[in-house]
């Protein structure tokens, strides 16, 4: 009974020390735009709808040239598309460690012009900053979403820093497509107004993107493992049969590898090249 009472004891000094652990962290780590960011973390994406019109313009929309890991030449731009043009949305999944469950994901959206939107919800890191996944439940890191082009932000996955990268099409209609974008721009553009806080656990790149997708549908994502692990989650968008594609999943998967040597990131036609490489026609 008294070792029974010693454990228990020991577990509410544990509990009670987390507790206090977090809540110091609440009252020190802040979140704040004003930071000495990383490279590609410099600015924030703003997106302003047309009063009179179905364009949007876009602040901030990042289109660097990579030169190496972490080395580019940087451009910020202010692009204009207009979403009736909008033809569907790819989910993106690229593995930047050799443990499969550790990956990113994030969005491409595109348009029947060729043009495309990749919407990527990313820890905001400092230049003396890595990403580690027990920092980002301690409230170490804010959100950025990047907002920018293929060849940047699918580029230097595919290129320097040769992750594996799987391209997948959503099975979703135009309108489906530009409700979710409008649901993320609402984000977007809640981070560009407020500093917001990253949570591995609570709020990371799978999560809200998940949310989103339960907010304008009935589709309720499973909580489980394959969803905790983002590298496991096209397995979880099979099952609920959200991406196209006929077979097994492990053939799926298998079909949408992108293979980085074959790409050209500086090509003029490096956004046809990704989707021509599982058989995909561009628009």
């Amino acid at each position: 009974m008294t070792l029974g009472k010693n454990i228990l004891r020991r577990l509410g000094y544990f509990l009670v020390g987390i507790g206090v652990f977090y809540i110091i962290m609440l009252v020190v780590f802040r979140p704040s735009h004003n930071r000495d960011w990383e490279l590609g973390h410099e600015e924030l994406p703003h997106i302003i709808y047309s009063a009179t019109s179905s364009q949007v313009t876009i602040e901030n929309y990042r289109n660097f040239a990579w030169t190496d890991v972490m080395a580019a030449d940087a451009k910020y731009e202010t692009r204009t598309f207009d979403l009736d043009k909008m033809s569907g949305v790819d989910v993106i999944i690229s593995h930047f460690d050799d443990f499969e469950g550790l990956a990113h994901i994030f969005l491409s959206f595109g348009f029947t012009d060729g043009e495309q939107i990749v919407v990527s919800l990313e820890t905001r890191r400092e230049t003396d900053e890595s990403f580690s996944p027990i920092l980002g439940m301690l409230r170490q890191y804010e959100i950025i979403y990047v907002v920018g082009s293929e060849e940047d932000v699918v580029g230097v996955r595919t290129g320097y820093r040769d992750e594996r990268v799987y391209l997948y099409p959503a099975k979703a209609s135009p309108e489906q497509a530009r409700l979710l974008f409008d649901l993320l721009a609402v984000k977007i553009n809640d981070v560009y107004d407020t500093p917001t806080m990253y949570n591995t656990l609570t709020k990371n790149c799978t999560n809200e993107l998940t949310r989103s997708v339960e907010d304008m549908s009935e589709i309720d994502f499973p909580l489980t493992w394959k969803t905790v692990l983002p590298g496991y989650f096209d397995e979880v968008l099979y099952e609920l049969e959200l991406i196209d594609g006929e077979g097994s999943f492990a053939e799926i998967k298998s079909r949408h590898l992108i293979d980085n040597a074959g790409l050209d990131v500086t090509s003029d036609t490096y956004r046809a090249d990704l989707r021509s490489a599982i058989g995909v026609e561009s628009d």
